[in-house]
């Protein structure tokens, strides 16, 4: 698991962060319902391909990052997408 002292570059960050919009997107078209959390769907039968070649870390971290620009819904929160 990734500490605190450790940092994602910006071109890996922008990378995970296309690929967990491009999650969230593909799992609500596939399942008719809301965006999901896409940290959530790491390890799980619902985990879409493009997020395979990220750690959960990254995906976490792209997560958070996309919270704090407003983009997704922090977890707990009703989706409006």
């Amino acid at each position: 698991m990734a500490g605190s002292h450790e940092h994602i570059t910006p071109d890996r960050l922008c990378e995970a962060a296309e690929a967990v919009i491009g999650a969230a997107v593909e799992v609500a078209a596939e399942t008719g319902g809301p965006w999901p959390y896409p940290a959530d769907l790491m390890g799980g039968p619902l985990q879409p391909r493009c997020l395979a070649e990220f750690t959960r870390w990254e995906v976490e971290e792209a997560c958070r990052f996309l919270v704090r620009m407003g983009a997704l819904d922090a977890p707990g929160r009703k989706n409006a997408a």
